[in-house]
């Protein structure tokens, strides 16, 4: 077999197991033989154009045809004439599976079934890997190059499984790399003729280099494996992914803390199996509505972005008033809230709409356009409890109405600019809003469109996490499955095309009556909605998402004749039912199939013990354990044969003054090194004497060994004369030296790390001969030949 036939083989393998990350990924397995048989296609093709000569030119036009002729084969051969000929339906057919399959990227989150459009995006992705990678390695020579192209098959199930990768695929991935640069090393160095001692390698020995290039690539993927389980900062993801709104996920008490992005995702958060608390208050309003964090006013095609935040540090100061936006004349309601932060980590301070004044500590500011409260200096992780005074606007259907269509030149400006999307997504706004007179009839259809059962929208915490662009924004729509920020996210663009001024909010649903008055609002809380802005009342809050238990629709933007959902009167939203006191509330389930699911409906009570002393005792425990594996060394080596003991004593008495800062020198007999002991740490009377006898019986039982065996009265001396001189050894030293002598043993560590380099080493034997033994079946060299 050739050079290039061998880095052939090699490239599909590596595509092969890079290409096992997307198993998590389905529901089922039933999807791998195709995907499996792109690979093998790919590699066949490669396998003969290099056995005949084909030039390298052709080599991949032949493997893309190959691979196309393959997928019709696999996902469309019953529009292929007599079953081999494809014709312009077996192309109609491969078309609309792909855009089935977008559509359930966007409707689905991991894992998915294995639907036909789905399975095959994958198989033609695992496909075209192959033979990027075959392109790569053998025709460009660079199997360096090609591990990125198998980083890519790595990097799509990193950055949307909530878990992350994880380190089997990982391994699996890297080790099919690592085996195709082995090969080409091998052949490389080939080249130069046989190596010194290549008899060895005539009987089916490998040569040295090789055996240290396999050693050296399963230590380094050893190391890829270990230390970021080891190290606390870092996770099992190669990417950045759909990781939630928050940092945190899980329980953890006041002292964990959750950082919420505008940016991301809120899917993750929502689904949490026990929510945790973020923030708790109380109220003079009798039906609070959102809190917000802050506004995202950008649409770049992928998500909403937030213009820069602006302030004077001596004007905007929110301790001494905020000044309504000009122009309001709509009714306002007057409130107070007081707000106590448990576990948030944020630049924005949670505020009720309509902030007239904020009473808390540091240096808060106030942006006017995107109506923020923020600072430059300092977050919400460590803040007091502080007061917020609103003055809230209660938006009147007929007033909107009457705003017809005017809109501030200023806003129109920031917040109408026209957002260019798919044709599709233009001409479902379009035929929404086509009767539509007013930019509130345009709005309140478009809200309606998704919260109408006949729409056929489903809130699914399992839908696709990305944020929509362009086309996601149509596969969304089409797809119909998603959570609030992508419904805040569609709505807010479709208002746009529209010509309604919008925007999206981040922050948090008003939570649950936990005790009296108070108010928990918890990770289940966190919410983004899309928000338009109307002549004479400001900005309005809408909510397409569809009905569920945190999120409800204001009465004001309605459609008359239409309720979908749960409602509140003045435009506020219904406060859930306070739990009885001592009463256990059950919490949320996770959604484990594609049902609607009302997901946060419930809230958890106290928060969980903290970890803060499970991590004190786990480092406790990790510093005990050199004293731990000494001691028990120690132990072990007096279960040795009496007549070796003297020699485990003086191996003791070694290991003590090595503890202790002595230097021995291996070529000294026993009786010189005592004696340079002795003089050293200036032993003398009975210490000096233990020493003497140790000496004296390691010098006997290493070069006079006697027959018969140590009594029970010599095993005690020894035992005695041990233990004498590690207590003189120890009173002898500094107390730092004396701590460390028996908390971290230099003598035990530098065992145990020989001991495992050993481990390792046999480890790595016995991985190097299994390599070995694989590469001589496939060289079809036999062992003894």
């Amino acid at each position: 077999m050739s050079a290039r036939e061998r880095m052939t083989l090699a490239a599909a393998m590596a595509a092969l197991l890079a290409g096992t990350a997307l198993l998590p990924l389905f529901e089922d397995r039933s999807w791998v033989w195709r995907a499996v048989g792109a690979v093998v296609t790919v590699a066949l093709v490669g396998l003969v154009c290099r056995r005949l000569a084909v030039p390298a030119l052709l080599q991949p036009a032949l493997g893309v045809a190959a691979l196309g002729y393959y997928l019709c084969e696999a996902f469309a051969r019953g529009t292929m004439r007599l079953g081999l000929v494809p014709t312009g339906r077996t192309l109609h057919a491969l078309s609309a599976l792909v855009a089935s399959g977008r559509v359930d990227i966007a409707r689905y989150g991991p894992p998915v079934p294995a639907h036909l459009g789905l399975v095959l995006l994958a198989s033609g992705g695992i496909g075209a890997v192959a033979l990027l990678v075959d392109v790569l390695a053998v025709l460009l020579e660079k199997p360096a190059v090609a591990g990125l192209p198998l980083l890519a098959l790595l990097a799509v199930p990193s950055a949307v499984l909530p878990g992350g990768l994880g380190w089997l695929p990982f391994s699996l991935g890297a080790a099919g790399w690592l085996g195709l640069l082995l090969v080409e090393g091998r052949d490389r160095v080939g080249r130069w003729g046989a190596p010194a001692g290549s008899a060895g390698l005539v009987r089916g020995q490998d040569s040295s280099l090789g055996r240290v290039g396999r050693r050296v690539g399963a230590a380094a993927l050893g190391m890829a494996v270990i230390v970021p389980a080891l190290l606390p900062g870092l996770d099992n993801r190669l990417l950045p992914g759909s990781g939630g709104a928050g940092g945190g996920s899980g329980g953890g008490g006041a002292r964990s803390t959750t950082t919420y992005n505008p940016i991301t995702s809120l899917g993750e958060e929502l689904s949490l199996p026990q929510p945790r608390e973020l923030l708790t208050y109380t109220t003079t309003d009798p039906q609070p509505d959102y809190l917000r964090l802050t506004t995202l006013d950008r649409f770049d095609g992928t998500s909403w972005l937030s213009s820069p935040l602006r302030a004077d540090r001596q004007q905007d100061r929110v301790q001494d008033g905020i000044a309504r936006a000009p122009g309001e004349t709509s009714a306002h309601q007057d409130l107070s809230m007081r707000v106590s932060v448990r576990s948030l980590e944020v630049k924005w301070l949670p505020v009720p709409f309509g902030p007239t004044d904020v009473q808390v500590r540091g240096s808060w500011l106030w942006d006017a356009q995107s109506q923020t409260v923020f600072s430059t200096e300092r977050d919400t992780k460590a803040i007091k409890p502080y007061t917020v005074t609103a003055s809230r606007a209660l938006p009147d259907r007929d007033a909107l109405e009457a705003a017809g269509n005017t809109v501030d030149p200023a806003i129109g400006a920031r917040y109408g600019q026209p957002i260019a999307v798919t044709p599709y997504v233009e001409g479902l706004t379009e035929a929404i809003t086509r009767r539509a007179a007013t930019s509130y009839d345009r709005a309140a259809a478009v809200q309606q469109f998704f919260r109408s059962a006949e729409q056929g929208f489903v809130y699914d915490l399992r839908a696709s996490t990305a944020a929509p662009g362009a086309d996601q924004l149509e596969a969304f729509l089409r797809g119909r499955h998603g959570f609030c920020e992508q419904y805040a996210t569609a709505m807010a663009v479709m208002l746009r095309v529209a010509g309604v001024p919008s925007r999206v909010a981040v922050g948090f649903t008003p939570g649950v009556v936990v005790k009296g008055q108070k108010h928990s609002v918890t990770t289940s809380d966190a919410h983004a909605w899309p928000e338009a802005w109307f002549a004479g009342t400001g900005w309005v809050r809408f909510e397409p998402t569809p009905p569920q238990s945190t999120a409800v629709v204001p009465t004001y933007s309605i459609p008359q004749g239409a309720v979908p959902g749960p409602v509140a009167g003045g435009g506020s939203p219904v406060v859930p039912s306070p739990a009885p006191t001592g009463s256990a509330r059950p919490l949320p389930e996770k959604l484990n199939d594609r049902s609607t699911g009302t997901p946060g409906a419930a809230r958890t009570g106290p928060q969980g013990p903290s970890i803060v002393p499970l991590v004190l005792l786990a480092i406790v425990g990790l510093l005990a354990v050199p004293a731990l594996l000494a001691a028990a060394r120690r132990r072990r080596r007096w279960l040795t044969p009496a007549g070796s003991r003297p020699l485990t004593a003086w191996r003791q008495l070694q290991d003590d003054a090595a503890d202790t800062g002595h230097r021995w020198r291996p070529s000294q007999s026993p009786r010189a090194a005592a004696a340079r002991l002795a003089a050293e740490r200036r032993f003398d009377g009975p210490v000096a004497a233990a020493l003497g006898r140790l000496a004296v019986a390691a010098e006997r039982a290493r070069y006079a060994p006697s027959a018969r065996a140590g009594s029970a009265e010599d095993d005690h001396g020894l035992r005695a004369d041990a233990a004498t001189l590690r207590n003189a050894l120890l009173q002898g030293v500094s107390t730092s030296t004396r701590w460390r002598a028996r908390l971290l043993p230099p003598s035990t560590l530098g065992w145990a790390a020989a001991a495992l380099g050993a481990a390792v080493g046999g480890l790595l034997d016995r991985v190097d001969g299994a390599i070995a033994a694989v590469g001589r079946v496939v060289r079809r060299r036999p062992a003894g030949a």
